[in-house]
C-alpha cells in the first residue's frame, strides 16, 4: 500500500473513532443529519423512521431507532408541527374539574389520543366566563389543532372568540345557538322532567329544585324540565321551592341544612322529595341528613342527575338520572379528529339519550 492511500485511509479510521466519541459522549449536537451519519443512511430515512413511516426496511428503522435512544434523540413536535400546521395537541376545556362526572370522559378522550400519538391540554374555567376565555386564549396561543369545550354559557364573546378564530371545535353539555356548529350532548330539560315525572310516580308533588347558580345554561334547562313536568300534572310551580346553589357536596349541604330546619318548624313550604341538578347536590343531601338526624329516604327522597362512578355505593345507594358520559367522549374526539384529518367537514349535532337509574333513595308516598 502507497504512503499517500495509508495516510488517507488513517485519516478515514481517526474520523470514524472520532464520530463513536462523540456518539457515545454527546459531544455533538444530535440531530437527524448526525443520526443519518452515524447510521450510514440519509436523512429522509432516519426522517419516516422516527416519524413510524415503513417504507424504509425493518432492519434500518431499527437500526435508526436504536441509535435514536441510545443519543437521547426525540424529534421536536413542536418544529414539525409548524411545518405541518399540526402539533398533534388537543385542548379540552371543562367546568369544575373537581366534580367525578368528568372523568370518564376525560379517561375515553385521552386513551383515544393516547393511541394516536397525540397530547392532551386541559383546563378548569370553573364556570367563569373570564377564565374561560384566558383558557382559549391558552389553547390558541398553544397551536392546539382543536378543542373539546364545556362552555360556561351557550350566548357568550367567547363562542365567538372560537368561531372567528377558525379553530376545530366540539361542545359538550350544551350547544351554543349558532350555525356551523359541532355539538355532543343530552337535554338537561329532559332529564329534568324525567326524573320530576318519576318523583310524581311516587306520590311526591312537594318536591325541591336544588340547581346550580342562575345564570347557567344547565340550570335554565333543568328549570324547564321541572317546570314542564309539574304543568303536566296539574302541580303549582312554587318558585320558594327552588334554589340555586353551587354544584358541590357543600352547596347541597348548605341549603338542606338552611331549609329542612324550617319545614320541621312550619315556618317555610313543606317538601317530601329533593330533586338535585347534579350527584354532587344529592350527596350534599346526604351529609345534611347526617347532621341533621334524618333519615333518606324514610324523611326525605332524595334524586340526582349524571349517575357518577360512587352513586350504587352511597347509603342509600341514589336513584339518578344517567348520562352517557363515555358514549359523549368517543363521538366528541372522533368528530374532532376527523375534521383536523379531513376526513369529515360536515357538523354533527348529536344529542344522546339520558336514562333513569332507580336504586333505594326515592320513597314511595300516598
Amino acid at each position: 500500500m502507497s504512503r499517500k492511500k495509508l495516510k488517507q485511509e488513517k485519516v478515514k479510521t481517526k474520523k470514524s473513532c472520532d464520530m463513536d466519541i462523540k456518539h457515545k459522549n454527546e459531544a455533538v449536537k444530535v440531530n437527524i443529519k448526525y443520526i443519518a451519519e452515524v447510521s450510514g443512511t440519509s436523512c429522509s430515512t432516519v426522517s419516516r423512521a422516527l416519524r413510524g413511516d415503513n417504507t424504509a426496511s425493518k432492519e434500518t428503522a431499527e437500526k435508526i431507532l436504536k441509535i435514536a435512544r441510545e443519543l437521547n434523540y426525540y424529534p421536536n413536535m413542536l418544529a414539525k408541527g409548524l411545518r405541518d400546521k399540526k402539533t398533534k395537541t388537543i385542548g379540552i376545556i371543562l367546568n369544575d374539574l373537581k366534580n367525578p362526572l368528568y372523568y370518564e370522559t376525560i379517561k375515553v378522550i385521552e386513551e383515544i389520543l393516547n393511541d394516536l400519538d397525540y397530547t392532551m391540554l386541559l383546563c378548569d374555567s370553573n364556570f367563569d366566563l373570564k377564565l374561560e376565555r384566558k383558557n382559549i386564549i391558552t389553547m390558541l396561543s398553544k397551536g392546539v389543532d382543536g378543542i373539546i369545550i364545556s362552555p360556561v354559557n351557550i350566548k357568550s364573546e367567547n363562542i365567538e372568540l372560537i368561531s372567528s378564530k377558525g379553530l376545530n371545535a366540539v361542545y359538550i353539555d350544551f350547544a351554543p345557538e349558532m350555525e356551523n356548529i359541532n355539538y355532543v350532548h343530552v337535554s338537561h330539560a329532559d332529564a329534568a322532567f324525567m326524573a320530576t315525572e318519576y318523583l310524581i310516580g311516587k306520590g311526591h308533588t312537594k318536591i325541591l329544585l336544588l340547581t346550580g347558580p342562575e345564570q347557567l345554561s344547565v340550570s335554565k334547562d333543568f328549570y324547564k324540565g321541572y317546570a314542564k313536568s309539574l304543568s303536566k300534572n296539574g302541580i303549582p310551580l312554587n318558585k320558594a321551592l327552588v334554589k340555586y346553589a353551587v354544584t358541590s357536596i357543600d352547596g347541597g349541604d348548605r341549603v338542606i341544612r338552611e331549609m329542612y330546619p324550617l319545614k320541621q318548624s312550619g315556618e317555610s313550604n313543606d317538601f317530601t322529595a329533593v330533586l338535585c341538578v347534579s350527584d354532587m347536590l344529592a350527596i350534599g343531601v346526604y351529609e345534611a341528613s347526617k347532621k341533621l338526624g334524618f333519615k333518606v329516604p324514610d324523611d326525605l327522597s332524595v334524586m340526582g342527575y349524571d349517575n357518577i362512578f360512587m352513586t350504587p355505593y352511597l347509603a342509600p345507594p341514589l336513584t339518578t338520572i344517567h348520562a352517557p358520559k363515555i358514549r359523549i367522549g368517543e363521538l366528541s374526539i372522533k368528530i374532532l379528529l376527523d375534521r383536523i384529518e379531513d376526513r369529515d367537514r360536515e357538523f354533527h349535532r348529536i344529542m344522546l339519550d339520558v336514562r333513569l337509574v332507580e336504586r333505594e333513595s326515592v320513597k314511595k308516598i300516598n
